[in-house]
């Protein structure tokens, strides 16, 4: 993934509107995609965007995720 896809935890927190102890909770809980980089957690753009889209709530994705058979919904990663 290009560095420009990748947004730090903290900036998604302020864009979203929450902190980066819930967005890291829900990546921790792989509710939410996330990665660790020199000691520093990104979020991708698309997942920031998914986030925002749901309102900010990750319970959405998450039931989706555990029960969706569509291949083509993209809630699975």
């Amino acid at each position: 993934m290009k560095t420009n896809d990748l947004v730090p935890i903290h900036d998604a927190a302020r864009e979203l509107g929450t902190t980066h102890l819930r967005l890291l909770m829900l990546v921790k809980q792989g509710t939410l995609a996330g990665e660790l980089c020199d000691g520093e957690w990104f979020l991708p753009r698309h997942a920031v965007e998914q986030f925002r889209a749901f309102g900010g709530d990750s319970r959405a994705d998450l039931a989706c995720r555990a029960t969706c058979k569509a291949p083509s919904c993209g809630c699975k990663g």
